[in-house]
């Protein structure tokens, strides 16, 4: 069910793979060339670890709605997508918000097709890290580990800082780039490489079990 998105971010990765390369096999290159090139790295892997995460939640909203499943039957953290409108409707009724909490609540123990809107992202803003990741597990009801290495949380906080940093000017990708070996960055790729299968994989097992489902 999952196979275009791993195709997908099979596809980015081998790109990333080929920059890596550029690097490697350049290695000699004038020393100002290689740490721009190894800070830009920052960049384009941080990529494909945010299309990897936001394509598998769209995927997996997706399937659930082509499940059309009762709402009653869904796990209660899931709600807070099911009835998002409503939600926001909350937020701005002001005078009538009572009228608001009494339809939202009056729905959820009605026989119900769900569907939630495929583009909802349940995290906080601002670029992907752990805490963002641990909002989608949290909402969607995941019982498997948020990362697969303990050593990931920094692995993605890492990405995500020094993504915004060149992205937003704060720093030249050759400062970023000058603060680590070749073989440091092979290392963050392999790791990064490995999570993204393990998200697509742990969003495929959700699906397979109905674990969207009170079981």
């Amino acid at each position: 069910m999952f196979e275009d998105v791993n195709a997908e971010v099979n596809r980015r990765l081998k790109e990333v793979k080929s920059f890596y390369s550029l690097i490697k096999d350049n290695a000699e290159t004038e020393v100002l060339d290689m740490r721009v090139f190894k800070g830009t790295y920052f960049v384009i892997l941080y990529g494909v670890l945010e299309y990897t995460i936001t394509a598998s939640v769209q995927k997996c909203l997706s399937i659930i709605n082509q499940k059309k499943y009762d709402i009653i039957d869904l796990k209660p953290t899931l709600y807070s997508m099911v009835f998002n409108d409503e939600c926001n409707a909350m937020i701005e009724a002001r005078d009538k918000k009572w009228m608001k909490r009494h339809d939202l609540f009056s729905k959820i123990n009605c026989s119900q097709v769900c569907h939630i809107e495929d583009n909802l992202f349940p995290a906080g803003s601002g670029n992907i890290k752990y805490q963002q990741i641990e909002s989608i597990w949290n909402i969607f009801g995941i019982s498997a580990p948020v990362v697969n290495e303990d050593k990931m949380k920094g692995r993605l906080s890492t990405l995500a800082n020094h993504r915004n940093a060149i992205a937003h000017g704060r720093e030249l990708a050759s400062v970023i780039g000058g603060r680590y070996t070749i073989s440091e960055i092979e290392n963050i790729y392999n790791d990064i490489s490995t999570y993204c299968s393990y998200i697509t994989s742990v969003f495929e097992e959700y699906i397979n079990n109905e674990d969207c489902l009170i079981h």
